[in-house]
């Protein structure tokens, strides 16, 4: 573990109270890291009050790998390991981590897509309170739109008034307005160089981002008149 720390970097992060502040100074994706390639760190701070942070911005921008990088540092916090963090880095002991991440889908179990992401949604809320970190990737998604936005909204709001430290990303517009309806609530973003058409992988508290569907397209090679009907 001293080993792991020194090749990483890691400093040991200050341990708080459940539902206490989270700051992340210098986070860095564990697996990234043991793949040798070059990361790009992030800082995030949730203050106590801060409950539900909701990342928006372009696919292939790092939304998921911040939601993960979240997750691991807190178990391997919690495991006594010291994670890829900087100095000045705070955690709160979480009792349990609940995560929908990936697609879940069985023909097995007869569950679709947005029925696996529905099934994990309904066992979170039945888990979750102050104690819980709570991190859902594509909130909302694998269904009507409007429909996924309404449910996922209300879930989120409904995890918020239970004091869980929730982390959602989303492509969906209605959620970015959450912030600004509701208290506890904030937006954060992945940037998007839109003249290089490439990712930047640096995270924006406060602000929410562009999907960038379009742009993303015309980078990987969509045919121009496919682009120019969307």
């Amino acid at each position: 573990r001293a080993r792991y720390a020194r090749a990483v970097g890691g400093m040991s992060p200050t341990i708080g109270p459940s539902g206490g502040e989270l700051v992340l100074k210098h986070a860095r994706h564990p697996i990234l890291l043991g793949r040798g390639i070059a990361v790009v760190p992030f800082d995030l701070t949730l203050g106590e009050r801060e409950r539900t942070l909701i990342i928006s911005g372009p696919n292939t921008g790092g939304k998921t790998v911040l939601l993960k990088t979240v997750g691991l540092v807190a178990a391997l916090t919690q495991s006594g390991i010291v994670p890829p963090v900087g100095a000045g880095s705070a955690l709160p002991v979480f009792q349990r981590i609940e995560a929908d991440i990936g697609d879940h889908q069985s023909i097995a179990a007869d569950l679709s897509t947005f029925s696996a992401h529905l099934a994990t949604l309904r066992a979170v809320l039945d888990e979750a309170d102050a104690s819980t970190l709570v991190l859902i990737d594509e909130i909302g998604s694998g269904t009507d739109p409007a429909e996924g936005a309404a449910l996922a909204s209300a879930a989120l709001l409904a995890l918020t008034r239970r004091g869980a430290r929730t982390i959602a990303t989303t492509h969906l517009g209605a959620l970015k307005a959450l912030a600004t309806q509701a208290d506890g609530v904030i937006n954060g973003s992945l940037q998007f160089d839109a003249e290089q058409l490439a990712p930047t992988f640096r995270f924006q508290k406060g602000m929410p981002g562009r999907s960038y569907g379009l742009a993303i397209a015309r980078r990987l090679g969509v045919a121009p008149e496919v682009l120019a009907d969307a």
